[in-house]
């Protein structure tokens, strides 16, 4: 549920979207590891859970602008054509949604201080543990009554997360979208880590 607000947000949106690029948001870092629908117990990465948690460092999302966490030459590079627009946000929560003029599909950014992200693993939909730039993240990939989306969920810090997600009406399936998103959840850590 925590998806759909900005969803349907993004979806009104819809004046364009990004271009599919090959890449992957774990580089050099541990193979991803699967689960179906929700994990449990010990397998859940958690920034909340009582272990201290594995990143480079902690990032506080709370000032950040979602909208400058990509460069100009970066929406270039991955297709995002159109202005990026700031989504009316939820206290806690500031989102920015960024298209493409043939409207294939969009980005989506949330930089959210309200949920860790054991909150992003109860996700609907496949979710797989990876690492985007030495921080613990979720893979997430749905198929939904809004469409189609992939979603990168980063730990930037404890009870918070920066969510990337690439959404489709159809125009692009649930792996060309993952395509999509690894390499944009990537330099949106980068930058956010400078």
């Amino acid at each position: 549920m925590r998806r759909v607000v900005p969803l349907i947000a993004a979806l009104a949106l819809l004046g364009g979207c990004s271009q599919a690029t090959d890449g992957s948001a774990n580089p050099g870092g541990p193979t991803p590891t699967t689960t179906a629908g929700r994990p449990s117990g010990s397998d859940r990465p958690s920034s909340t859970a009582t272990g201290p948690v594995d990143r480079p460092k902690a990032i506080d999302v709370a000032g950040v602008d979602p909208c400058a966490l990509l460069t100009g030459a970066q929406r270039a590079e991955f297709g995002l054509d159109q202005p990026p627009q700031p989504n009316d946000d939820a206290p806690g929560k500031k989102s920015c949604t960024i298209s493409r003029g043939d409207r294939e599909h969009f980005v989506g950014i949330t930089a959210d201080t309200t949920a860790g992200v054991d909150d992003y693993a109860k996700s609907e939909g496949k979710v797989t543990r990876l690492e985007v730039g030495g921080f613990p993240a979720l893979l997430v990939e749905a198929d939904t009554a809004l469409g189609l989306s992939c979603s990168v969920t980063v730990d930037v810090a404890d009870g918070q997360v920066v969510d990337v997600g690439a959404f489709s009406l159809g125009e692009v399936d649930l792996t060309g979208l993952c395509r999509i998103v690894q390499p944009v959840a990537a330099a949106v850590v980068t930058n956010l880590d400078e």
